[in-house]
Parts: structure tokens; C-alpha cells; sequence
């Protein structure tokens, strides 16, 4: 008998039908048949009454649903004591999608805990979310993309926008946003970047590159050092701002454009919720504060 059965079979009750429970599981259906088959199997008995679009526990489901959730939260008990045994040196290991929520977040979460050790890392994409987690390569990941998994709980994180960075003596200046689909002749330039962000909003440079003949750098110095020319314009982010000084005499002005928001998401194991309420606690301050 494994856990993965009980976990299916318990989602299967609560459901009562095998398409849901399939979806919810992210499971082909004959997958979580022959799960819930093979248990039948091993205990000697039928689980469930069994109709054409409808499941319903009998009396031996519903006993065997009550040591089912039983094993299911000792299991969960066992993986969060040994875990944070293993991680009694209070180590926070947390992974990124994106340079920006890493470069804010970090030093103000280190700031609020000093005696956690955080580390961090950018991650390459954002596919096998789940096994980074499942595997405890990290403890938290931060991602646009949310992961699939009844084990992993995912929270709300950061919101993120595109924003102009305008000299303050330039026309726009005055704006209180800008669409830049309806403007001309502008002066633009865009420092690289990578990670998940960029490549959700690669279409808008894009065509940021074709109408204004935009310039992207990869040298951060030679950036920072056409910011001081007062016709160009360039770009920061929501997040980016907090750390990156474009300079005093600088506008930071909303876009209207579309497609150019995108939202972070904190995800973590739930049996590991205890270990992490320091950065729980964190982050909900923070979000409750519109802070992020």
C-alpha cells in the first residue's frame, strides 16, 4: 500500500466523481482507476458504490477513509519533523524566477530575520516547479507560473509592472501615464534582461525595437551612463525601482499598454508551512500593506 493511493482515493471521496477527481490530481482517469482498483485489491473489499457519472463511499469506503486521512497527516507530520530537522541550522533556501523579486525581497526578508540564514537562486525556467519542491531543492520557489500539486500551497507574492522612466524635463514628464502605442519619435533605450517577466512581455520590445528603433544594452554601466542625456527615455519595473537609481532628476510613469502586468506567487510544500512561517508572516505583512 502507498501514500500516493491514499492521497488518490482520499481526493476521489471528497470528489465523488473520477473526471474531477482526475483533473484536480492532474491524473489520466484510468490512471486513478487502477489506483483506487489496486487498493481495493490489498484491503479485500469495495470502496465505493459505483454509479455511471457518480462515486459514493460505502460503509467499508468510509472506514477506510477515516485511516486513510489518519496515515495521510502522521506522513505529513513525519516529512515536516525531519525537515526541519535537517534544516535546524536555520538555512531558507528560495528559488526565483526573475532577477527583480529576488533583488528586492532578499535583503529586506535577511533584514527581518537575522538569524535565518537565506539563500538564493535564480532559476533557469520555470518547468519541474514541483520537483524543486517535492525534492527539497528549495524551500520556497517565486514564480509567474503557479505549480500543480495538492502537496504545494501557493500564496499571492509581488505584483509587477512595466513603468517609464522619464527626465523630469521632458514633455511626458507631466503625464500621469503614458500609452505608447499612441506616441512618435520617442528616444528609447532598455537595458537586458532575463527570467520570466522578460520573456512575457519579449513581444512589447519587440515591437518597441521596430517603431522607435529602440536600443537594448547588456552593460549596465553604459546604461546608467546615457540616463544623464535628457531625451531618453528608458524603462524600471514596479519592483526594479526600490533598488535600481535611475537618478534624481527622473519620472517613474505608469503604462497604459497592454499585457504589461503580471503577478508573483510564493509556492511551498504544506507540510513544510511551520518551518516557513517567518517568511509567511513576512510576505503577508507586506502584501496586506500593498508593499509588493
Amino acid at each position: 500500500m502507498e501514500l500516493t493511493q491514499l492521497r488518490y482515493f482520499k481526493i476521489a471521496a471528497e470528489c465523488n466523481n473520477l473526471t474531477t477527481a482526475a483533473e484536480m490530481l492532474h491524473i489520466s482517469q484510468p490512471a486513478l482507476s487502477l489506483a483506487i482498483r489496486k487498493l481495493e485489491e490489498e484491503l479485500g473489499v469495495s470502496l465505493f458504490e459505483r454509479s455511471k457519472n457518480k462515486l459514493c463511499l460505502n460503509d467499508a469506503g468510509r472506514l477506510a477513509l477515516t485511516y486513510a486521512e489518519a496515515v495521510l497527516i502522521k506522513a505529513d507530520e513525519m516529512k515536516s519533523t525531519f525537515y526541519q530537522f535537517i534544516h535546524k541550522d536555520n538555512v531558507l533556501s528560495l528559488g526565483f524566477c526573475d532577477p527583480g523579486p529576488m533583488r528586492f525581497s532578499v535583503p529586506l526578508l535577511q533584514k527581518a530575520n537575522p538569524d535565518i540564514n537565506i539563500t538564493s537562486a535564480l532559476l533557469p525556467d520555470e518547468n519541474n516547479l514541483e520537483t524543486l519542491l517535492l525534492t527539497h531543492k528549495y524551500d520556497a520557489v517565486i514564480s509567474i507560473k503557479k505549480p500543480k500539486n495538492e502537496d504545494i500551497i501557493t500564496v499571492p507574492f509581488a505584483d509587477e509592472e512595466l513603468m517609464l522612466s522619464v527626465p523630469a524635463g521632458h514633455p511626458l514628464a507631466k503625464r500621469k501615464s503614458v500609452c505608447l502605442h499612441n506616441e512618435e519619435n520617442l528616444q528609447l533605450i532598455n537595458y537586458s534582461g532575463d527570467g520570466a517577466y522578460v520573456r512575457q512581455i519579449q513581444p512589447f520590445v519587440d515591437w518597441l525595437t521596430d517603431k522607435f528603433g529602440m536600443k537594448t544594452y547588456n552593460d549596465y554601466f553604459v546604461f546608467r551612463q546615457l540616463l544623464e542625456n535628457d531625451n531618453l527615455l528608458c524603462f524600471t519595473t514596479k519592483l526594479v525601482r526600490n533598488y535600481r537609481n535611475d537618478g534624481a532628476e527622473r519620472v517613474i510613469i505608469p503604462l497604459e499598454d497592454e499585457n504589461l502586468k503580471t503577478t508573483y506567487f510564493l509556492s511551498y510544500l504544506k507540510s513544510n508551512q511551520k518551518y516557513l512561517s517567518p517568511l509567511l508572516a513576512w510576505v503577508e505583512k507586506r502584501v496586506s500593506c500593498h508593499e509588493i
